[in-house]
């Protein structure tokens, strides 16, 4: 073989070489973009998996947010001492009306002198609270009840269905003429308005713990506009009657 054959030959193995070099770095560079395309997509893929994450975590936290409002919203501000009125005006400012059972009865505010001294209120429906607002939060009303007569007073909300009354025996709250979702009515005259309540809840409160069912039926629920009426349910005035109301509406008188 000659010299010129000789180089011709080293020149057409060095192309052939730098041809499959050129291939294979062709090779590289398009695995290359492949991985990096995938793996792109896989990024871009990701995000929105975890928006979809963070979606149904928002979520659950604003379901989270409301149980907890709602449970703020469902407990009572406890009652303190310092809240009550005992106010001795015999002003009428309103009256009490629950037509299922005949009863329409004056309210006068404050519950007045407690030790003896003072005029007794309670044969008026009276007012509970200093800060209390028909429609706007727990509008408290207290009245004795006659164990003679089922027309004085708070009475008429203890007779039963079969229209009988008798204070001497324990009260079977589910045997009350009134019922659940039954309507009484508050004409104030303020505002020249009649708030409308449905009953909510019927409790007894058998005096334990110095009327503690009582004191804690009266309390404020946070944004909740309601009405709570309450009477001795016995002789002695051991034990109590309970009544809550939702508001419903008011119209003018």
């Amino acid at each position: 073989m000659t010299e010129r054959q000789l180089v011709r030959k080293n020149k057409n193995a060095k192309n052939r070489v730098s041809t499959l070099v050129l291939v294979l770095a062709s090779l590289v560079m398009v695995s290359t973009i492949i991985f990096l395309v995938k793996n792109d997509t896989t990024q871009k893929t990701n995000p929105s998996l975890k928006t979809v994450r963070s979606d149904a975590s928002v979520t659950h936290e604003r379901q989270t947010s409301s149980k907890i409002s709602d449970i703020v919203k469902n407990q009572r501000i406890p009652m303190q001492e310092e809240d009550l009125d005992f106010d001795e005006s015999l002003d009428r400012i309103g009256q009490v009306i629950v037509d299922k059972v005949g009863m329409t009865l004056p309210i006068v505010k404050g519950r007045g002198k407690e030790d003896g001294t003072g005029f007794d209120k309670a044969i008026y429906a009276c007012t509970n609270k200093k800060n209390q607002i028909l429609g706007l939060n727990n509008y408290v009303l207290s009245a004795h009840s006659n164990h003679l007569s089922a027309t004085d007073y708070f009475s008429p909300l203890l007779v039963y269905d079969d229209d009988s009354f008798d204070l001497t025996r324990s009260i079977e709250p589910d045997k009350l003429k009134l019922k659940m979702g039954d309507e009484i009515m508050i004409d104030q005259y303020s505002d020249q308005m009649r708030y409308r309540f449905k009953i909510s809840n019927i409790l007894m409160d058998d005096g334990q713990g110095n009327f503690l069912a009582t004191y804690q039926a009266m309390g404020d629920k946070s944004g909740q506009a309601e009405l709570t009426l309450y009477t001795c349910s016995d002789v002695v005035g051991e034990k109590r009657l309970v009544i809550q109301a939702n508001f419903v509406a008011k119209q003018s008188l």
